[in-house]
């Protein structure tokens, strides 16, 4: 078996290539979740499964440019095999991430454009290998929870109910947040909502800036104090602070006032709105009226939604 045999076609070489490059552009954007922050986790041995898409894309890329065809196609058929087992995670949770869905299409069309029907017995074993592969070592999660089961973050008695979901290290999130804040402010003001901050671990350092977002609202639970809160706490995730000494100090210079108390309680009451609600992304809003149920998802659709409730 030859493995420095030249591809049998450029074109197939520059595709391959190609698709490598997008798989990697997938992940990037997926990291960095632009447009909304989908909530499907997953590593292997405890490496996220990001890091690994672009390990992986890099090494096609290489085989590619390289001109190493079986390899290459052997590394795609493997990476088909652990596709299969990740999209029928996907279905089995009902949780779908188009970024996921993407990135494995472009594996499938790469595998399709070098497969070559005097390889199936090895074309199938390393399939195979992949699917066991992933059996044995992915580890996953699809919905977003707290690690455990109250001040409540809700405001205002009117007599529709807002659910408004963020996470801080979320892009969209942040983007939304002042133009949403606003239209909030305006509502709650006229008594026409009561909304209910739910701040959705889409990102691990969430779960402590949760606590500590409570904690502001321990020691002062008022609106301003909701908005100054949210104000610094996203500025502080933009600035990357992590560490909760480094997060006290940050808030401490802001002139957020904390009191700490055990936030299980609330944590355990956000998981179950989070799973009511089916939450698979943020930023999202649930608006609960005379007009029934509605589930609104990115900025655009969530100012509309607001702006319609002042009529």
């Amino acid at each position: 078996m030859n493995f420095m045999k030249k591809f049998p076609s450029p074109k197939k070489r520059f595709l391959t290539i190609l698709l490598a490059l997008t798989g990697i552009a997938i992940t990037v954007a997926y990291a960095f979740c632009l447009g909304a922050c989908s909530y499907l986790k997953g590593d292997i041995l405890g490496i996220d499964l990001k890091y690994l898409g672009i390990f992986y894309m890099v090494i096609v890329l290489l085989l590619a440019w390289s001109r190493k065809p079986v390899l290459c196609l052997l590394l795609l058929a493997f990476g088909t095999g652990g596709e299969i087992f990740l999209i029928g995670y996907q279905v089995h949770s009902g949780v779908y991430c188009s970024y996921c869905l993407a990135f494995g299409a472009t594996i499938l069309l790469a595998f399709t454009v070098n497969f070559e029907r005097n390889r199936k017995l090895l074309v199938t074993l390393a399939a195979a290998a992949g699917l066991l592969f992933f059996l044995l070592f992915f580890s996953g999660s699809a919905t977003p929870v707290y690690a455990a089961d109250p001040v409540l973050p809700a405001f205002g008695s009117g007599p529709v109910e807002v659910r408004l979901y963020t996470d801080y290290f979320c892009g969209p999130c942040s983007a939304e947040e002042a133009e949403v804040l606003s239209l909030i402010s305006v509502l709650v003001g006229k008594n026409l909502i009561r909304v209910l901050f739910i701040d959705t671990p889409v990102h691990r350092e969430t779960v402590l800036f949760a606590g500590y977002f409570l904690a502001a609202l321990n020691a002062k639970n008022d609106f301003p104090q909701v908005v100054a809160a949210r104000e610094a706490l996203f500025e502080a995730a933009g600035k990357k602070i992590t560490e909760k000494a480094a997060l006290e100090t940050f808030l401490k210079t802001k002139g957020i006032p904390i009191q700490p108390f055990d936030t299980a309680p609330v944590f355990k009451i956000f998981g179950n709105y989070i799973k009511e609600d089916q939450i698979r992304s943020t930023p999202s809003c649930v608006i609960l009226g005379p007009q029934g149920k509605q589930t609104l998802i990115g900025k655009d659709e969530i100012t509309r939604g607001l702006r319609g409730l002042r009529k």
